[in-house]
């Protein structure tokens, strides 16, 4: 077989590889998000208690993060469940109009990451303001910011990493932001170039 031959061959070959691949995979989920366990989310005790349960957890829901979200923009989410809950963040100009993941999906971090741009205040960088938010553009300008370490706009989190950019974010507003980037999220390890990943083998 001759080279010119061997080349649209050897593409396929590998393109058919990845669709494999990707057919062995599903995103990433929880069984329940923590905040559909707690009694009363909406008491000061119930607020407790979600936060830390969502320490303990591997994986931080969709749920879980827009319910941590409004909880620390409006210090409650009066949300009765997880529609409404992205049905406000997408009224705020948090949540794109067109985001439709489950309650149970792990949320990716350019998930977040946009949110949070639009909750501080932050215009960002020139692609930014050229292309508008995406996971992205919006991942880099937090990482820049010192709110998040070198991360893939799909990469998740842990509950306690989640946790730990929540209280980067009140320290960043308060005017009072680490002297350091944020090399590592709590509860991760060293080796910060690793990816959480969104999805899972079956």
């Amino acid at each position: 077989m001759t080279n010119a031959r061997l080349i649209p061959t050897v593409i396929r070959s590998v393109l058919l590889a990845g669709l494999v691949a990707l057919a062995g995979c599903k995103v990433a989920s929880v069984e329940q998000s923590v905040v559909s366990q707690v009694k009363d989310p909406r008491s000061p005790d119930g607020q407790m208690e979600f936060w830390h349960k969502l320490a303990e957890q591997p994986l931080t829901s969709n749920d879980d993060a827009f319910h941590g979200l409004l909880l620390y923009a409006d210090g409650a989410d009066d949300s009765p469940d997880y529609a409404s809950r992205v049905e406000k963040l997408k009224q705020r100009g948090m949540l794109p109009a067109g985001f439709d993941a489950p309650a149970t999906e792990a949320v990716q971090r350019g998930t977040v990451a946009m949110a949070v741009l639009k909750l501080i205040g932050e215009r960002g960088g020139l692609m930014l303001r050229l292309l508008g938010p995406t996971p992205r553009y919006a991942t880099r300008e937090l990482t820049y910011l010192g709110l998040l370490p070198t991360s893939s706009p799909r990469q998740t989190f842990t509950g306690a990493q989640f946790v730990g950019v929540i209280g980067r974010i009140e320290d960043y507003q308060r005017g009072n932001p680490a002297d350091k980037p944020a090399a590592e999220l709590p509860g991760e390890s060293a080796n910060v170039s690793g990816e959480t990943p969104t999805t899972q083998p079956n």
